[in-house]
């Protein structure tokens, strides 16, 4: 079978003319591998430098493959100066007994890891803001369809199964294969790094994770992105509570069942273990994690979610859903706001936490002036993935798509000068769906109901402007369970009743808000101007929207404000924008009938063999 990063499996489904993404296809930042033979050519997308050693150029020329064979460097670990003196980390036994490596590099510290990446690591440098730019093999996104969750009977009763989830099985037998595949690689190491970090800032609920790699590029990926412990910490750090075994230089077996491509990413919920092989892509494990957290939280009774949050001096939070372009990272990096974080987060009793301790921010076309905060988030400590410089001065050039599109940066939360470190705040005043709806049908902010908010939820819905094929304008439905479908265990309709839940207890509001098109679909219209979002933001969080009049749309009944304070009254009305009325109409029924037939897959749902919550979420969708 052909690598399952491209395409799709299963025929794409046309409602009304109009191309749906399938479950599997909108799972985020999915993009194809590099078609690239051998080192010597992936590095040839990416500009060097004139200045490399001859033990480097060797490894240049060899072969993926060959390539994989450890560079035999010695027994002696690392130093660190202290006082005067010369003293060896503490390396503690791994939990894991087979793990037998010569050396364990233990919980390195960034100066540390940016020597092992220059020393070691071919195509490593040091790019011109002091950033760590590096490249993550073939894979230069994530592999959903590789992804596979162990069924097994402390846990499957849980998890959500079938047509739409993102859950794809395997045994315990299967994952018991590459876990020993897996480690027999790590073994064959001359050293591995660890490192053991947590997740979420609310220190009631932390988990303990143990994260070990061959590359020291993913040490310092994950030393970025999981909350880094003091050194009191990990002296008292135990066991972890999980536990992954990043061997993504090496692939899987592809005659192993349940495989179908060299790739394969396994959760074990029963063991705590997470097992990578055939993807050296970072965000695996980021996401990886994720997923373990969508699990363990609701099962306390806390609620994750994929989004971002700030709050504002006075202690008024939003939290901010979307998919990719809607516009989350934008509006969420407020200047006269604090961030908590950009993309994880827990909603428990006390309140919200950040799950991790850094951002994972696209770099494509990346500009100062239009996202200062990750402009000057990239400096030293930063991981540059995929990115292209000049092979001289070390300037990235970010708007080359040599490599691939999906060029990313890893960096502390603390790179942002207006984090709120911990990284925690109070009951959401304010719960933000963000959508992009290139088909200009939606207005550009409604007030939700539960139910509605429930229903939009599941949806997850946005519309992708057409490819650059020369004659094709249509927009394209694409729609993501929880606004991150890829990530979540139990069944869209427990995190949606959880969010309706807190929402009504903690007195939160919802809004659904369209960056999208204006006065027409996309190639007709416009797309609304982020001057005038950032004054809707403006308004639901300074409260004047609450407090407005409310006029009911046909087909969605949502309830559209009259008046926004910096934005024309008749925008906020679609139809009002449409020269033809006829147009709009029949384009809102499409629409609506795209929203309805994605959400077929989600009405057989029950709670204790009860409807009632699915007859309710489904009446608050669209009536045609």
């Amino acid at each position: 079978m052909a690598d399952n990063v491209n395409g799709s499996l299963a025929a794409p489904l046309v409602v009304g003319g109009v191309k749906v993404v399938p479950h599997h296809e909108n799972y985020g930042d999915i993009h194809p591998p590099v078609r690239a033979k051998n080192i010597e050519e992936l590095h040839s997308l990416q500009k060097t430098s004139p200045f490399i050693s001859s033990s480097q150029a060797a490894l240049a020329s060899q072969s993926i493959s060959s390539s994989l064979a450890s560079i035999s460097h010695g027994k002696q670990g690392p130093h660190v100066a202290t006082s005067g003196k010369i003293v060896h980390h503490l390396r503690p036994i791994l939990s894991d007994s087979e793990l037998k490596v010569t050396q364990v590099l233990h919980n390195l510290s960034p100066a540390e890891l940016y020597e092992e990446a220059i020393k070691y690591e071919t195509g490593s440098y040091i790019t011109s803001t002091g950033a760590l730019g590096t490249l993550s093999g073939a894979k230069t996104g994530r592999s959903p369809r590789d992804k596979r969750v162990v069924r097994e009977d402390l846990t499957s009763d849980d998890l959500w199964w079938g047509e739409g989830s993102p859950n794809i099985e395997m045994d315990e037998e299967t994952f018991l294969i590459n876990r020993e595949r897996a480690v027999d690689y790590l073994n064959s190491l001359d050293k591995v790094y660890v490192n053991d970090q947590f997740l979420n800032w609310d220190p009631k609920n932390r988990i303990k994770v143990r994260i070990i790699t061959a590359r020291p590029y993913h040490s310092l990926f994950m030393y970025n992105m999981c909350i880094r412990p003091t050194p009191e910490e990990l002296r008292d750090f135990g066991e972890p509570d999980f536990t992954i075994y990043n061997a993504g230089k090496f692939p899987c077996n592809r005659f192993t069942n349940y495989m179908t491509s060299s790739t394969t990413i396994n959760i074990h919920l029963k063991r705590r273990e997470m097992v990578i092989l055939g993807t050296q892509y970072a965000g695996e494990m980021k996401k990886g994690l994720f997923g373990l957290m969508n699990y363990l939280m609701p099962k306390r009774g806390i609620l994750s979610l994929h989004s971002g949050c700030n709050v504002s001096k006075d202690g008024k939070v939003s939290l901010f859903f979307g998919l990719s372009g809607t516009g989350k990272t934008t509006l969420s990096a407020d200047p006269n706001r604090f961030l908590i974080g950009d993309d994880e987060h827990c909603w428990s009793d006390d309140g919200v936490s950040n799950i991790e301790g850094g951002c994972y921010a696209k770099c494509i076309d990346l500009s100062k002036e239009k996202e200062p905060d990750i402009w000057n988030a990239i400096r030293y400590g930063t991981v540059l993935e995929n990115v292209v410089f000049d092979e001289h001065t070390r300037v990235v050039d970010f708007t080359d798509k040599s490599v691939t599109e999906n060029t990313r940066a890893s960096y502390p939360i603390e790179h942002i000068a207006n984090a709120k470190i911990p990284c925690v705040g109070p009951h959401p005043n304010n719960v933000i769906l963000l959508t992009c709806d290139a088909f200009g049908v939606l207005p550009p902010v409604s007030r939700l109901t539960l139910a509605q908010t429930m229903y939009h939820f599941m949806s997850g819905y946005t519309a992708l402007v057409a490819g650059t094929e020369e004659g094709v304008k249509e927009p394209k439905a694409t729609f993501s369970a929880c606004f991150g479908a890829a990530f979540i265990m139990w069944h869209p309709a427990k995190y949606a009743s959880m969010l309706a839940e807190k929402m009504q207890q903690h007195g939160a509001t919802a809004w659904l808000v369209n960056t999208g098109w204006v006065a027409g679909s996309y190639g007709t219209g416009y797309r609304m101007r982020l001057s005038h979002t950032r004054k809707i933001v403006d308004a639901i969080h300074d409260g004047s929207l609450l407090h407005a009049k409310y006029r009911r749309t046909e087909v969605f009944n949502l309830a559209v404000p009259d008046h926004v304070h910096g934005v024309p009254d008749e925008v906020l009305i679609p139809q009002n924008m449409w020269a033809d009325k006829r147009l709009y109409d029949s384009t809102l029924r499409k629409v609506a009938g795209l929203f309805k037939t994605n959400f077929l897959k989600f009405e057989d749902y029950t709670v204790g063999g009860d409807k009632k919550l699915t007859q309710e979420i489904l009446s608050a969708g669209p009536q045609i």
